[in-house]
């Protein structure tokens, strides 16, 4: 429906309510005559009762063709996760309702039920890194899986990768104070990147960490580039260190890239390593 249509139906709803509320108006005064005869007053009450009812269907009219012209407040939220593992997961702090969600991996693009183009789709990167897959990738591979099935694409609006969620670290901060003790850090690891800069999403991470734990030192590294977890472990004050892997899943980085307990204990420190971060968001059974 276009804007010019919608505005003139509407209008006409206006008039056609007015033109009913004065007719009964109207009626109104003129069962009012002490002259008027039997037959007449019950002419008059039952003009009074049809412009009561078309007031009414005007009411109606208006509020169906608002609803119908405002269609497009409908949303359909679409979660991409690089894996099959993180496809379970809901980005924190947003409330949306299940019948409306669509659930992807970025392999599976091509594959995958998509959002219809009935409505808007919020486009949420289940990652934890802002960057090429989480970006071009995901964006190409989007208009590419539309065209290829023939369908109309629709408006399509991306939001933030989910490492850059507040609520993560309300989530995390909130775990994390159950288990610190005396002369306790944290070990925050987060994924290589290949950008010429690193990805800003652990940082802020780190940081909103501190303020939602202060007094506890946060050490912010990665896998395997500067700086980077191992060497970071060394230079940390604290002599018990709680690693929190800055990961959407478990997998072969969570096994074979992090720093270890022996690794910690040469250097005169306990390590606990904890979970990947996301999977603070795993639905609890």
């Amino acid at each position: 429906m276009s804007r010019k249509l919608f505005h003139s139906l509407l209008f006409l709803c206006a008039v056609v309510f007015a033109a009913a509320v004065w007719g009964s108006v109207h009626c109104g005064a003129g069962l009012d005559s002490p002259s008027l005869p039997p037959e007449m007053k019950i002419h008059f009450r039952g003009l009074i009762y049809f412009h009561f009812a078309l007031a009414q269907l005007a009411v109606i009219s208006a509020l169906i063709l608002v609803y119908c012209y405002h269609w497009k407040w409908k949303r359909y939220y679409l979660l991409v996760s690089y894996n099959e593992k993180g496809m379970q997961l809901n980005p924190p702090g947003i409330r949306m309702p299940e019948r409306r969600i669509f659930r992807c991996s970025l392999k599976d693009l091509d594959t995958c039920n998509l959002p219809p183009a009935s409505a808007p789709v919020l486009v949420y990167p289940m990652f934890m890194l802002s960057g090429t897959s989480s970006g071009r990738k995901l964006v190409e591979g989007l208009h590419k899986a539309y065209r290829a099935r023939g369908h109309e694409q629709p408006q399509l609006y991306f939001q933030p990768v989910l490492g850059a969620s507040p609520w993560l670290a309300e989530a995390a901060a909130a775990s994390l104070k159950t288990q610190l003790e005396a002369d306790t850090g944290v070990l925050v690891v987060a994924h290589d990147s290949s950008l010429p800069e690193p990805p800003p999403e652990p940082a802020l991470f780190c940081r909103r960490l501190r303020e939602l734990l202060p007094g506890t030192e946060i050490a912010c590294s990665y896998l395997n580039q500067a700086p980077r977890a191992h060497d970071t472990l060394k230079d940390m004050k604290s002599g018990r260190v709680l690693l929190l892997p800055f990961l959407l899943t478990e997998g072969v980085h969570t096994s074979r890239d992090l720093p270890t307990e022996a690794e910690a204990a040469l250097l005169g420190k306990s390590l606990r390593r904890l979970p990947a971060l996301a999977s603070l968001l795993a639905p609890q059974s």
